[in-house]
């Protein structure tokens, strides 16, 4: 079991199962697979949906983010 997991072996059976299991575009339509039958890429897309919603086109819809040309917030940080 350690050969197929801690030893140099195990690594490169690891880089050659990620480099040579298909083309790119079948590995990112496998990694959606996954996520969607495991509820991870409902989970994602909420949390794109949540940031995206809190933007639009004229800056920062919410008020615990600044926006860039808000030069008041200057001095108010210790950076």
């Amino acid at each position: 079991m350690w050969d197929c997991i801690g030893s140099e072996f195990g690594g490169r059976h690891e880089l050659y199962e990620r480099n040579y299991s298909g083309s790119h575009e079948d590995a990112r339509i496998q990694c959606v697979g996954v996520a969607s039958m495991t509820g991870t890429l409902e989970m994602m897309e909420g949390m794109a949906d949540r940031a995206m919603s809190e933007y639009d086109l004229d800056g920062w819809t919410s008020d615990k983010f600044l926006n860039p040309t808000d030069v008041s917030a200057i001095g108010k940080f210790n950076f």
